[in-house]
């Protein structure tokens, strides 16, 4: 089973009547997300299955990633407690909503993310800026619902300004 980790692309400051929820991505996030997309295709490991906050700019995110990777928006599933999520939510929502998939990628936002990440890592901080994908690798489990006694391994981590 594989686990992918994205955070959310770069969101738009510049209007400050509109909501954190309600926050679109800017000009370098709409650039980043299918560069990131690419990359993440170039190792033949596509979701079957991706949850997603709500928000607007995970929205975004999740739209521009399935127009590159050529996936069907049936595959996303949006679960309104992604938003602003620690990790233990984060699991409780891959738990509940991974079903029979083995390849589920989860879209959502810092710090929750990286929490997570570091969770998945032994302990060991994943820094997530804005677009950045880690994908695990889960161990010892045959089901989702079993996502909070898993082990993982690390088996990619990459984000825009890498390269």
């Amino acid at each position: 089973m594989k686990l992918t980790l994205l955070r959310h692309a770069k969101s738009s400051w510049g209007d400050d009547t509109l909501r954190d929820f309600e926050r679109p991505l800017n000009k370098r996030g709409q650039r980043d997300t299918p560069q990131m997309a690419a990359r993440f295709k170039s190792r033949d490991n596509l979701p079957e299955k991706i949850l997603c906050s709500p928000a607007l700019r995970t929205t975004q995110t999740s739209e521009l990633f399935i127009a590159a990777l050529q996936l069907d928006n049936n595959i996303r599933v949006f679960v309104d407690d992604i938003y602003e999520a620690q990790p233990g939510t984060l699991v409780d929502a891959i738990a509940t909503h991974g079903e029979s998939v083995e390849q589920l990628l989860l879209i959502g936002h810092n710090p929750g993310i990286e929490y997570l990440c570091a969770m998945f890592n032994g302990g060991e901080r994943v820094s997530m800026p804005t677009c950045a994908v880690c994908e695990f690798e889960i161990l010892g489990i045959d089901s989702w619902r079993e996502i909070a006694n898993a082990q993982a391994r690390l088996s990619w981590y990459d984000y825009p300004k890498s390269q």
